[in-house]
């Protein structure tokens, strides 16, 4: 029982960034922006320096999906804050270059079918969280209510569409883990529509945690499916 627990434990972790896969991120554009009220943060591509194709993949993942976070967290907090029109077009198009260059890196891996597959639930999901963000900025919990209706039938069709060019990835697990994600992110606007900056930042920390050894599983996986793929 024991071992079982720990091998669903190593595939949720595997599967949280599939989820970062498929909700977006960055290769090599360079982002820097606001976070927040009297705080700012930065995050940038993450540029390939090892010594090793591996290792590079490991580097690679991980800054694409911790960017994923920062873009879309980011997003969230300039619509609470009703940030400038200037201010609020600059983070939309850093989440848009996050989530165009995440197609493109599942596509250099499992295939131009598997980025065509991915491309509109994926944008469907971007529209949807930013939905939720101006429901809660507005205080409208029915508009709250209606994002999360949506938001779920989005992450369905995102697990069903990964399963179809991932069959060994479970469509049940894969919506678990695209839940729990996205649970998460959701907690992070709610406390900063709050006010409660110290929580929000916390829970965007375990964000970009929960992403980071998503990132670390995954790369690992990759590299036993496809080893060819990255030898020197």
């Amino acid at each position: 029982m024991q071992d079982s627990t720990k091998g669903n434990k190593a595939m949720k972790a595997v599967l949280i960034v599939v989820i970062g896969l498929v909700v977006g991120g960055a290769i090599t554009y360079p982002i820097s922006y606001m976070m927040g009220q009297d705080s700012v943060k930065q995050t940038s591509s993450v540029a390939a320096s090892t010594t090793t194709k591996a290792a590079d993949l490991r580097v690679t993942l991980n800054g694409l999906l911790r960017e994923h976070v920062t873009t879309n967290l980011t997003v969230s907090y300039n619509i609470i804050d009703k940030a400038s029109d200037e201010k609020m077009k600059a983070s939309l198009d850093a989440q848009t270059a996050n989530a165009v260059a995440i197609a493109n890196a599942v596509g250099s891996i499992y295939g131009d079918d598997a980025k065509a597959a991915i491309t509109t639930p994926f944008v469907d999901h971007l529209t949807q969280s930013n939905n939720y963000a101006k429901a809660v900025a507005n205080g409208d919990e029915a508009g709250q209510a209606t994002s999360l209706a949506a938001l779920q039938m989005n992450l369905q069709q995102v697990a069903d569409v990964f399963h179809s060019v991932i069959p060994s990835l479970p469509a049940e697990t894969l919506y678990s883990a695209l839940n729990d994600h996205e649970t998460l992110m959701n907690k992070v606007a709610a406390a900063y529509q709050a006010g409660d900056y110290a929580t929000a930042y916390q829970l965007e920390d375990e964000a970009l945690t929960q992403i980071s050894g998503g990132a670390d599983a995954l790369a690992g996986g990759i590299l036993e499916a496809k080893p060819d793929m990255f030898k020197n």
